[in-house]
């Protein structure tokens, strides 16, 4: 069901509204509601210091990386994957902690690795350049030519070496030769130096310009030769090199506190969250108030532990506006629970609508353990979520879709052994013993040879949710007082699909025709019932007759819904069948490879059926769940509720120990 909301305000001395806020905050009981006269959140330093604080973990992040610091984790935590604080420590953490300093300090080494990278990807750039020169043994002063000759040195594309060869030779001074070929199949570069008298230097660059080469310009001293160069960065980038590992090593201190400056930014990421709280609260010289909405069944709770903790705080029950719609969120048994992560999936329904988690739940099992349709595979489930349930710390959240997935193989094993799957395997074709002898009692409708008996068992099921669905409807307009509403819109087809479908089951002799012949005359009568109210918002009666006479169009519409549920009997059957093909092939691997096709057969079975067990549950999933959502759900359910969401914790780094329950 929906939980009934209660609307109160809090007010407290204005010097306890931090303390008021972060109890507030802990304990999650109070969803946020602006207060008339609000004020407007100023600015603060804190989201700076979060960015701050950020950049700092990505660095930690990027030491663990390269000093190769792996984070430790248990088995039991695989699954939450974060540590896991309370407020209480979170607060008392970034009392202690002096991020500034840390920051800062952070900061400075990782300016100094990102100036040392700089500086290296400026040399190894320097040292390719001069690379494919090295072997020339001129100086940089030589590199600049003499009075009456130039030197170039020209990196030439492969498919231009015939034409810029061809251009050399047009001018008369010009003498070349290869430095280094670097070419593949298609393509490649060729670097020449390239001597010419001064006079010619003019017609060279044109040369260089007219077949797209590059005049290359060398780091070099004049003093210096290329290949001296060359050697003097290489031994600067080793250099580099040590630094930067010597800095690595001088931060790998910082690890240490990686634990803690998580807690603070999470710490900082909840005193924003109290920070913009403020936006929706009315703080005055004296006195704080903050109002909101608290769940009816926590009301009495929350104001006894409030009285305890801030003797001086006043908690009253105030009327919602108008206009002001109470946030929405479940209040269900055990049992139910679950479902409503089905439902979330959809989207909260409005406050005065009904929760249709209770209505789903048996309706999402079935068509689940129908579409999976393998009691094997549902063995497995079962026993995969029991074990992840009882063995891992799961968060609530988690632990709600788990137990959604123990019910849903639960499901499989019954549904899957009235199939008779059982991995795949054709019980008709075992030796005869106990075990498959019972198997067989049990089955009773075989997939594969009676396809149509299982599409009409699917069928059936699709027409009971759908006159549920009206059902709730009807109960949902009789308790809002539209009771003629809930005759008219949700009794009156009810029935008329009963007395179709009863009319239908005399003609093909299931029930006597006399009680079909009834439900012939029934039926013409609901219809006249329909025709005659459906379009009773019109005022015009040619309207109002056309729009009831067009309404009958809604049995169509029916019987494209019942025809959705057909899916159950496919991918049912693609479960069988792929299962089957696995099993095959696993026998003939064994036949066709003596000794080591007994192992091979085994993978080959492992695999193949846990494949099959995992797109199929996927499957199943998404279609029982799109039944409820497409077919079920808009017969009695417009959606759009506001999520109950309570002033609370907001997580990156660090979990809260509430959400593991």
């Amino acid at each position: 069901m929906i939980a009934p909301m209660t609307k109160v305000q809090i007010g407290i001395a204005a010097p306890q509204q931090a303390a008021l806020l972060s109890w507030l905050q802990d304990e999650e009981v109070i969803h946020v509601a602006p207060l008339t006269g609000a004020g407007e959140v100023g600015d603060t330093d804190t989201g700076y210091l979060v960015a701050r604080v950020q950049f700092a973990l990505e660095f930690i992040s990027r030491l663990r990386a390269e000093t190769g610091a792996t984070a430790k984790r248990s088995l039991k935590n695989m699954f939450a994957g974060k540590p896991i604080a309370s407020l209480e420590e979170l607060n008392a953490t970034l009392a202690k902690l002096d991020l500034d300093t840390v920051v800062k300090d952070i900061t400075t080494a990782s300016d100094t690795l990102g100036s040392v990278v700089a500086e290296q990807q400026t040399i190894r750039q320097a040292i390719d350049e001069l690379a494919p020169w090295t072997q020339l043994q001129i100086t940089g002063a030589q590199l600049a030519g003499t009075d009456n000759s130039t030197l170039n040195l020209v990196a030439v594309t492969l498919t231009q070496e015939e034409l810029w060869l061809k251009s050399l030779k047009n001018v008369p001074t010009a003498t070349w030769q290869v430095v280094k070929r670097v070419v593949t199949k298609k393509t490649g570069t060729i670097y020449y130096e390239v001597v010419t008298s001064r006079d010619d230097q003019q017609a060279i660059l044109k040369v260089i310009q007219d077949t797209n080469a590059v005049l290359v310009t060398l780091p070099v001293e004049s003093g210096q030769t290329i290949s001296e160069r060359s050697q003097e960065l290489i031994d600067q980038l080793t250099t580099l090199t040590k630094q930067y590992a010597s800095t690595l090593k001088e931060s790998a201190h910082f690890i240490s506190i990686e634990r803690d400056l998580k807690l603070a930014y999470d710490g900082l990421l909840h005193l924003i969250e109290r920070e913009q709280t403020d936006a929706a609260t009315a703080s005055m010289p004296l006195s704080f108030v903050i109002g909101g909405w608290v769940p009816t069944k926590q009301l009495k709770s929350t104001e006894k532990k409030l009285a305890k903790v801030f003797p001086s705080a006043a908690m009253e029950t105030t009327e919602p506006d108008k206009d002001e719609v109470p946030p929405v969120a479940f209040q269900n048994s055990a049992l139910i629970t679950p479902f409503e992560a089905v439902t979330d999936i959809f989207g909260k329904p409005k406050y005065d609508e009904l929760d249709p988690t209770p209505a789903l739940s048996l309706f999402f099992l079935v068509a689940f353990g129908l579409a999976l349709s393998d009691a094997g595979y549902g063995l497995i489930m079962m026993a995969a979520t029991f074990g992840a349930e009882r063995f891992f710390n799961l968060k609530l959240g988690m632990r709600k879709m788990v137990r959604l997935l123990f019910y849903a193989g639960f499901s499989t094993v019954i549904l899957g052994a009235l199939t008779g799957g059982w991995f795949g395997l054709v019980l008709e074709n075992l030796p005869a013993n106990a075990v498959v002898n019972t198997l067989l009692k049990v089955k009773l409708i075989d997939p594969i040879s009676s396809p149509i008996t299982l599409l009409g068992v699917a069928f059936a099921i699709g027409i009971v949710q759908l006159l549920f669905a009206w059902g709730v409807n009807g109960y949902d307009l009789w308790r809002k007082g539209k009771k003629s509403s809930a005759l008219l819109d949700a009794a009156a087809w009810i029935t008329m699909v009963i007395s179709i479908l009863v009319w239908v089951a005399g003609g093909q002799g299931v029930v006597p025709a006399a009680v079909g012949t009834f439900a012939l005359w029934f039926m013409a009568a609901n219809a006249i019932v329909l025709i005659a109210s459906q379009g009773r918002e019109h005022k015009n009666p040619l309207l109002r007759l056309g729009s009831g006479v067009l309404s009958l169009y809604g049995l169509v519409s029916f019987l494209s819904d019942v025809l959705s549920y057909s899916r159950l009997l496919a991918l049912g059957l693609a479960t069988g069948i792929i299962g089957l093909v696995v099993n095959l092939i696993g026998g003939m691997v064994t036949e066709m490879i003596p000794v080591v096709g007994v192992f091979l057969a085994v993978i080959v079975l492992l695999g193949g059926h846990v494949f099959n067990l995992a797109i199929n549950t996927l499957g199943a999933f998404i279609h029982a769940g799109r039944l409820q959502f497409v077919e079920f759900f808009p017969k009695f359910m417009e959606g759009g509720g506001t999520p109950f969401k309570p002033l609370g914790r907001v997580s990156k780094y660090v979990d809260n120990p509430r959400d593991f329950g």
